[in-house]
Parts: structure tokens; C-alpha cells; sequence
């Protein structure tokens, strides 16, 4: 609420300070409101994104899941290799992964789908993101492992590794 009292505020004053300025005043006002504007809503939707991803990671989940949504966390609680990789028809490639769990509660890896969380590298040096089909949550059962293919439009010739939360797995 008060955030947006103060936006009122600040709009208001641009527009008086735009008025006594002349035209160019109206732009520069115009263009400074919804610059602002953007950066509040901006900020908003991050804020609410990663309140999501805490409350996630500080609630108790009704399976007790330990909640990984980083590279650390994933080192620390699973052993994760890639498996295989396999053409899955002309244009996408699946790379099978193996996580084994050795905790006594399962593991969820969360925002799988997320920018950088699963890419895949290929010999040049090129990032592929998730194609379309794949989880964006995983969950690894205590005392187990769990194997999971995950789909990218590429070659599987090109393939040479897979970054899962910033850690590297090579081919």
C-alpha cells in the first residue's frame, strides 16, 4: 500500500514537473513513470518468485522432502552421473541421468525448468535448454536412486555434457 501511494506521489510530481518543463518535460516525466512502473513490477514478480521458492524450501512438505534448488545442495545430498545419450528422433536428444539418494527422507529438485538449472553442452561449446515434455520438479525417494531422461533439441552426437543447477556432468 505504500508503495503505491508513493508511485502515486511520484507520478503526480513528474507530471507538475513535466508541465512547467514544456513538451520535452512530458516525455522525459512520461518515460521516467514507466520506467518506474516496470522496475516495481519487475521487482514484484521476483519477490514473489523467490518467496514461492523459500516458503517451498522452509515448509514441511507432506512427504517430507528436503527441497534443492542449487548446485550446492544438490552436491551435498545426491550422487548424480549421466547414464546415457540417445537419439530420440531427428531433431531431440534424450540424456538419461541417474540421482541415487542416500538420505532418510526423499529429495526434490525444484524449477528444473528454470533458465540455467538443466542445460545441455555441446562439443562447441553451445547451452540447449529443456525441450518441450520434461519435469519441473523431481523427487528422488530416501535410500534409492531414480533415473530420468531428460529432452533437448540437439544432436546426441553433439552432446559433451549436462549442467544440472550449475554442476557438470560429463559425457
Amino acid at each position: 500500500m505504500k508503495r503505491i501511494l508513493a508511485l502515486s506521489l511520484l507520478v503526480c510530481s513528474h507530471i507538475v514537473c513535466a508541465t512547467e518543463s514544456g513538451s520535452n518535460g512530458v516525455t522525459e516525466a512520461t518515460k521516467n513513470v514507466v520506467s518506474g512502473i516496470v522496475e516495481f513490477g519487475k521487482n514484484l514478480i521476483e519477490g514473489a518468485d523467490e518467496g514461492v521458492d523459500e516458503g517451498r524450501k522452509t515448509g514441511l512438505s507432506k512427504d517430507g522432502a528436503l527441497i534443492v534448488d542449487n548446485g550446492a545442495e544438490l552436491a551435498t545430498l545426491l550422487d548424480v552421473q549421466l547414464l546415457t545419450v540417445s537419439q530420440e528422433n531427428e531433431t531431440d536428444t534424450a540424456i538419461e541421468v541417474g540421482f541415487k539418494n542416500g538420505n532418510d527422507q526423499p529429495v526434490r529438485l525444484i524449477n528444473l525448468n528454470e533458465s540455467e538449472n538443466v542445460i545441455a553442452i555441446d562439443q562447441d561449446g553451445y547451452a540447449t535448454n529443456l525441450g518441450r515434455g520434461n519435469p519441473q520438479d523431481l523427487t528422488i525417494p530416501s535410500q534409492a536412486g531414480k533415473k530420468q531422461r531428460f529432452i533437448f533439441r540437439m544432436s546426441a552426437d553433439a552432446v559433451k555434457e549436462i549442467r544440472i543447477m550449475g554442476q557438470v556432468f560429463p559425457r
